[in-house]
């Protein structure tokens, strides 16, 4: 048998007290490769509840361990010191955790990083004075056309150093791989997409309903996720017709769409469910006939993954890596920010939502995204890059824990 490799994981994005969900499309694929390696993710964030200068929390997520360093922040009075301070903080509890982590559970193998900024400054740093080879998953979508005004010289800058020196990236759509190869990142890159746990998301049959039922999922943020547009076009149906009913799930309270819903009488038309637990999630598109995204701008959407594990077809726009898994057997594009067009699509999936043959949906779910098929993908990656390892790499790595 052989030996498991030792991954550290490193999230630019991760759950936090104060976000809980952050990041949690890059948990699950941690989780999928978990079975195959060592898995621990090291996080340091600054905490404003801390009393003391750090504290360093374990959770236990079973397959891997989830180290978290709460930083307490500057209270240098000028905000622009206090900034820099903090990150002087934040870095220096990376490299006390690196030393955590070769104490209490082992020396690394390999880094993983999931999403270039901030944390991609360590990877960086480690790998220039430690040659710790990193590889890179990446989900951001500044790199989009849709995007790119956060795209600042500074931050391409960044970017590019880290990113071109990690040994693979792992982008999780083919459109977001040919947009950071336009902003001149040439590292070698393997797609690897989202992954959804197909065993919690199944197909199972809708229990009668008198009313048809829409699913959206999302954080409402409306830059990104265009909501608003969806509430509208759900304003000028219900002048139509009164046969459905919108469930929405979202991570965090928006009480400016809720005064929306009760100015405008939509109140048995739109149903807020707030933030819900995996399982609830799935019971949601179980009971849903169809599901609805109208975003701005995504990497590749892994509500649309989790409706096709459930055996549901979508209303998606042609952004990102959307048009790559989405085509007419398992749902509708439309373009970004079309009301005319989403309310089409809305009415025709109403009266036509079980012409989609939803075993076959699932199956395409299975077959790309299930966490067997993308551990597999992301091991495959570690097993090529550790191939090519420095044949000194071991003998540096010791001398990470001599200085």
């Amino acid at each position: 048998m052989l030996k498991k490799k030792n991954i550290l994981h490193l999230l630019s994005w991760f759950p936090t007290p104060n976000d809980p969900t952050a990041g949690n499309f890059c948990l699950k694929q941690i989780l999928s490769v978990s079975p195959m390696a060592n898995s621990v993710i090291l996080s340091a964030f600054t905490d404003t509840r801390l009393s003391q200068k750090t504290q360093i929390e374990v959770i236990d997520y079973k397959s891997f361990k989830h180290i978290l360093i709460h930083v307490s922040p500057s209270k240098f009075p000028i905000d622009k010191v206090a900034r820099v301070l903090n990150k002087w903080r934040i870095f220096h509890a990376y490299n006390k955790g690196l030393k955590y982590v070769k104490k209490n559970y082992f020396i690394p193998d390999l880094l993983h990083l999931h999403v270039t900024l901030p944390v991609g400054k360590v990877a960086y740093y480690w790998w220039k004075r430690y040659k710790l080879p990193y590889i890179l998953t990446e989900h951001w979508s500044i790199f989009l056309p849709q995007n790119n005004a956060a795209m600042t010289s500074q931050t391409l800058k960044n970017i590019q150093k880290i990113a071109n020196h990690a040994q693979m990236i792992l982008p999780v759509s083919e459109i977001l791989k040919e947009s950071m190869q336009q902003y001149g990142i040439s590292a070698p890159f393997s797609v690897i997409p989202n992954v959804v746990n197909t065993e919690i998301f199944i197909g199972q049959q809708n229990q009668p309903h008198s009313l048809k039922r829409i699913l959206h999922i999302s954080t409402l943020s409306d830059e990104v996720k265009n909501f608003s547009g969806i509430l509208r076009v759900i304003l000028q149906l219900s002048k139509k017709r009164a046969d459905f009913v919108l469930d929405v799930v979202h991570d965090y309270p928006k009480p400016e769409f809720e005064k929306y819903v009760l100015d405008h009488n939509l109140q048995d038309f739109v149903i807020f469910h707030g933030k819900r637990e995996e399982s609830e999630v799935a019971q949601f598109y179980a009971q849903s006939d169809f599901f609805v995204s109208f975003s701005n701008f995504e990497t590749q959407g892994v509500v649309l993954l989790e409706s096709f594990a459930c055996g549901r077809p979508v209303i998606a726009t042609q952004v990102g890596g959307v048009p790559e898994i989405v085509n007419a057997e398992r749902g509708i594009l439309i373009p970004a920010k079309d009301e005319d067009a989403l309310l089409k699509s809305v009415e025709y999936m109403l009266d036509n939502y079980e012409t989609f043959d939803k075993d076959k949906i699932r199956d395409y779910a299975c077959r790309n995204f299930s966490r067997e098929v993308i551990g597999a993908q992301i091991n495959a990656v570690y097993e090529k890059v550790l191939g090519k390892k420095n044949k000194h790499h071991p003998m540096i790595l010791r001398r990470i824990f001599d200085t």
